[in-house]
């Protein structure tokens, strides 16, 4: 049981760089993938960033573009897969939790 809490108390941070070395994601970018690794909707993580549903849709479209994927679920695995770990924002006692 303890290793299940483990593992739905981390979601991936995804740094995707170039070939360059260059982040492909903007820091806001990233935030929009943690946000929807942690399962929210467009209007949960909308609301979260105190920005539109439609800005966070052009967003989501801009982050496939650049890491060539085409849906959330993809995005989810693709993050899971690429991205370094780091504790959930909606999992209690969490320091990073929004207040």
């Amino acid at each position: 049981m303890n290793y299940v809490l483990d593992a739905l108390s981390e979601v991936p941070t995804l740094r995707v760089v170039n070939s360059n070395g260059r982040f492909l994601l903007t820091p806001r970018e990233e935030q929009v993938v943690a946000l929807v690794a942690d399962g929210l909707t467009n209007r949960g993580v909308a609301t979260e960033l105190g920005l539109s549903e439609h800005t966070i849709k052009k967003y989501l479209l801009r982050i496939f573009d650049k890491v060539g994927i085409s849906s959330r679920v993809e995005l989810v695995l693709y993050a899971m897969s690429h991205g370094e770990r780091r504790p959930s924002e909606w999992m209690p006692g969490n320091s990073n939790a929004s207040a």
